[in-house]
Order: C-alpha cells, then structure tokens, then sequence
C-alpha cells in the first residue's frame, strides 16, 4: 500500500481505526494498531551457529516427477543442525516445495540420499519405520486443508500421542491441555472444531500437533503465507519459542525474505531446482550477490514512500548498462 495508495484506511474487526494520507500512516501512524501494523515483521533473533552432527543432510539429491523428462531437483546438498532453522528460498516453482517432498518420502530421488540423524532414510514414506515418522514433522501452508472438520482440536492434537506413545483417557487430554497452553490457546479449546477458529488459531492447532509427535525436526512450507501480518509474526515467535524449549530443527519453506530475515539461522537459495547460494544467514544476506539472489532481496517490499519507483528505476539503469 505505500507504493500504490494516496490514502490508507486502517479496519479492525469492522471499524475504522485511523484514516489519513499515505505518508502520515506510514511515517507517523496515531493509533497503537497501526503503529503495530507498519512495524511487523522486525522481530530479532540471534544467528545460531551449528553444534554437533546434522540432524538432516541432503546429499546430491536429483528428482523428477513421474511421466516428466526433466528433473525438478538438481544435486541438491544442503545440512540442517540440532536447535535451528535452515530457510529454503526461491520463487514459485524453484524447487522449494518438491525440497520437502522428497524428503518426507513423498517423492523418491532419482539420486542421492537423506540421511536423518546419521542414517539413511528410506526413499518411500510407507516403507519408513514409525520412529522416523515420528522424528520428521511437516506444517502445511494451509491449515484447513490439513485438519479434518468433523474433528475437535482435542482428537486432531490426541492422534499422534495415540498412534506414537499409546496414550489415552486422562493422560492424553492431559497432554492435549498440556500443548494447547505452550501454543498460547488453553484448554477452552480442546472442544472446538476447526470451523470455530481463527486462521491463525488453525495454524497454532497444527503446530502443537507436530509438536505431539516430540519430533527432531519440523518442515514449515509456506506456514505464514496465508496469514496476516500481525498473525503471522505471532506465528513466528510462536516458532521461535518453541524451539528454544524443544531444541526442534525447523526447514522453513518461503518465498519471503523478511521472514527468512527473521527466523534463519542458515538460508538456501534455489532457483529453477538447484541450489545457487548457501551458508549462514548473515552469509548469504551480505554482498557480493549472485544475479538471482540480488534480484531477489531487490524485490522484498519495503514500508517506505517511493520504494517501487527506485527499484524498477535502478533495474532500468541496470538493463540500460548491459
């Protein structure tokens, strides 16, 4: 909006909470709301450095799909570590996404190999050990196409402490309350069906559902994409917190760099199935660029008045140089 609009109105739950020109909203908003509307996405978190063995190693992995005659993976090496998060960039149709497939067993390599706490996975996902399941969690994009309607949130987070540690009656709902305070819900919830929640609230449900599985790894594909802002950045520290008190390793999918700005402690840029840039976060994010990667942290939108117009100014003059 602070590119496009010459006035900007700010709604919450139905009602104008302040309405001026473009420039006063931005630079100088009045209401808390806004204020906290303009200033998401800032959250600070100190870059990690690895400790001990990978908890995931990607090792050469070349993949294509079934009935295509080209790979959509190309000898793809990446490591994820204990306790931290590993962003996997790019834009739609990099490889990102097909990433996680093949790691959880959906798509099996053509080459290479998984290894996942210094053994090899199995290709398949049904031929994997119930521990590995276990041990590798996935959060979707969209919550509701990963929960079941027809099921309280208290039977969506009990399945996994059934199927996994057998537990039931008293110490699963036990458990269940357990997880619904360290995702900032409670148990008021536990009787609610996914039609009675927020999106966020939904997202929040699915995260403590991985976390039932006390997995050594989660994947995050696209988590907060479909979120608001002020949503997402809750869903954010939210993830943040979490894996200071589990110690989870998270392979966050995104195509935001502000996100990876704000939860990686390691990035992987893809672009068009290969990895073109890897390393530590401040790494990656510090020049000198390679043209995709340049091209990409260029088109991160920016809050600031005139943005837009720099940026398609310098391309020009860029363009015209060449």
């Amino acid at each position: 909006v602070a590119q496009v609009s010459d006035d900007i109105m700010v709604l919450k739950m139905g009602e104008t909470v302040e309405y001026g020109p473009t420039d006063q909203i931005i630079n100088t908003p009045r209401e808390e709301y806004t204020k906290a509307l303009v200033s998401v996405r800032q959250i600070e978190h100190e870059e990690k450095r690895p400790k001990g063995d990978p908890v995931l190693s990607c090792e050469h992995i070349t993949a294509r799909y079934k009935g295509t005659g080209f790979d959509v993976l190309k000898d793809v090496n990446v490591q994820l570590f204990p306790g931290q998060t590993l962003a996997v960039v790019g834009e739609s149709g990099s490889g990102k996404s097909t990433l996680a497939r093949v790691i959880t067993g959906l798509l099996p390599p053509r080459e290479g190999r998984i290894l996942f706490d210094g053994h090899e996975l199995t290709p398949d996902q049904p031929s994997r050990p119930r521990e590995d399941l276990r041990q590798l969690q996935m959060i979707y994009q969209m919550a509701d196409v990963a929960m079941n309607p027809r099921q309280t949130v208290g039977t969506i987070i009990g399945r996994p402490l059934e199927f996994y540690f057998g537990l039931k009656g008293d110490a699963k709902r036990r458990r269940i309350t357990e997880l619904l305070e360290e995702i900032e819900m409670g148990k008021g919830f536990i009787d609610r069906y996914p039609a009675e929640l927020s999106g966020g609230q939904k997202q929040r449900v699915c995260i403590a559902r991985a976390l039932a599985a006390k997995p050594r790894m989660i994947i995050c594909d696209e988590v907060t994409s479909a979120l608001d802002p002020l949503v997402a950045d809750g869903i954010l520290k939210l993830l943040l917190d979490l894996q200071k008190i589990e110690n989870v390793a998270y392979l966050f999918i995104t195509h935001d760099l502000a996100t990876v700005r704000a939860i990686a402690d390691s990035i992987a840029v893809m672009y068009q199935g290969r990895v073109v840039r890897y390393g530590s976060r401040s790494e990656v994010l510090s020049p000198p660029f390679d043209d995709y990667t340049d091209l990409l942290l260029s088109s991160v939108p920016e809050m600031k008045l005139g943005w837009l117009e720099n940026v398609l100014a310098t391309r020009k003059m860029e363009s015209a140089g060449n």
